[in-house]
């Protein structure tokens, strides 16, 4: 419910999902995922012996003029391992480093 009528989201993989913000700046699109996170972090699942819980962590890339498809893509999975390997249960966004 977080997302606009404009956004997309679609099953990129088997446990990875794609969400396309248009005409979304890099700090709008951080304040949504950090709300759709802390909205996964809410979720849990009574179960034996110990509940489950959910978590999120996701990386952000920008379109930007000449970047294709596949390096935009790559660029989302950078800060995704980014976002993973910090702890997980964050969102990232890419920085060129």
């Amino acid at each position: 419910q977080r997302l606009r009528k404009t956004d997309h989201i679609g099953r990129y993989g088997g446990e990875e999902f794609a969400v396309v913000l248009p005409d979304t700046d890099e700090q709008s699109a951080l304040r949504v995922l950090e709300e759709i996170r802390q909205r996964f972090a809410e979720i849990h699942y009574p179960a034996q012996p110990q509940d489950l819980s959910c978590t999120f962590s996701c990386g952000i890339a920008m379109l930007q003029p000449g970047l294709d498809g596949n390096s935009l893509s790559k660029r989302a999975d950078e800060a995704l391992y980014k976002a993973k390997h910090g702890g997980r249960n964050r969102v990232e966004l890419f920085s060129v480093d």
